[in-house]
């Protein structure tokens, strides 16, 4: 049934009810299912033993799933792939699908009844720290993380490059740039250009791995910081992609400070990749987004308004916003 045309009871129902598909297809990504059938059709018997689940069950997750058109069941009771499944994937969305329904972040969102009354983070409250000092001891989890940021962040590297001109840029310093995946691709693209990742000591291995396996150790260093606390200087320009979300207003404030100390004055550039949360009641990802932020890392997707205050705050003038095809907006600063 078409969700436009159906009643307001009906599609209220469809989203009461949502952990009844949620949590199955969290279930089919921690076993791997698309990948196994990927390989072709497998009977549940065969789903079971490969994955040392209890078959019974497995089928009636499976059944639910093809009910929504996520895999198929065939004439000969064998379960196949769909589209959607296509995208459940290992290097797809199977990583999203394992994160956004981990145990860990369930027992966030038991405390968001109790949070909404004191405005804590559900996070926090349930773990008894931080969300990223947690990952920082939860090393399993961060890698799930980190695969599932880079697979959310792969469109956005697309219409980066699209959208910005990185001409006149000699030097660019990707702040909170994780594994490098995005500089990289700029880096690519620009090939007169070099580049720094700056992020965490406990990522900054990977990072240079990841930096010579693309062949740029040449033009591409990972250096360890505290953002809060300052970064390295003598860049052109900052990016920051997906970080000042991830943080409440005080602690954005602190890294555009270390930014902007990080910056010659004159017309150095701050490059903001982020969602924007667009006005009226129209649907947008940035608002539901926004919820897991709130309960997962204390931070939340601001408006273009927001981020013009939190920029001025922080001695940048918001010169420029670029929108794209995809659900991430441009902001580009100058240095004030």
């Amino acid at each position: 049934m078409n969700p436009e045309t159906m009643p307001p009871h009906a599609r209220l129902m469809q989203f009461i009810v949502g952990r009844w598909i949620s949590k199955p297809l969290y279930i089919a990504a921690e076993l791997g299912i698309a990948d196994l059938l990927s390989q072709g059709p497998e009977t549940i018997e065969g789903l079971a033993e490969r994955t040392g689940a209890h078959a019974p069950f497995l089928y009636r997750i499976l059944r639910a799933l093809a009910a929504v058109e996520i895999f198929a069941e065939d004439e000969a009771g064998r379960f196949t792939m769909t589209p959607m499944a296509e995208c459940l994937r290992s290097g797809s969305m199977r990583s999203m699908a394992r994160m956004f329904n981990a145990e860990w972040n369930d027992l966030a969102w038991i405390q968001l009844m109790e949070c909404v009354r004191t405005g804590k983070t559900p996070f926090e409250e349930a773990h008894g720290m931080p969300f990223f000092a947690w990952l920082e001891q939860n090393l399993e989890a961060a890698d799930l993380v980190n695969e599932a940021n880079a697979i959310k962040a792969a469109a956005s590297h697309r219409v980066l490059l699209e959208v910005f001109d990185f001409e006149g840029i000699r030097s660019l310093i990707d702040v909170g740039g994780g594994t490098g995946a995005l500089l990289m691709e700029v880096l690519e693209a620009h090939p007169e250009m070099e580049g720094v990742v700056a992020d965490l000591a406990s990522v900054i291995a990977k990072t240079e791995k990841a930096i010579r396996e693309r062949g740029l150790e040449d033009r591409c260093r990972a250096v360890a910081c505290d953002f809060f606390q300052t970064i390295p200087s003598g860049s052109d320009a900052c990016m920051l992609s997906h970080v000042l979300h991830d943080w409440p207003d005080d602690q954005c404030a602190a890294i555009l400070a270390s930014c902007r100390r990080a910056l010659e004055k004159g017309s150095k550039l701050l490059v903001v990749v982020e969602m924007i949360v667009p006005p009226g009641n129209a649907f947008s990802v940035a608002k539901l987004l926004d919820m897991e932020m709130m309960v997962v890392t204390g931070g939340c997707e601001r408006t273009e308004e927001e981020y013009r205050t939190l920029m001025t705050g922080a001695g940048f003038h918001l010169c420029r916003v670029i929108s794209t095809s995809e659900s991430v907006s441009v902001l580009v600063a100058e240095r004030g």
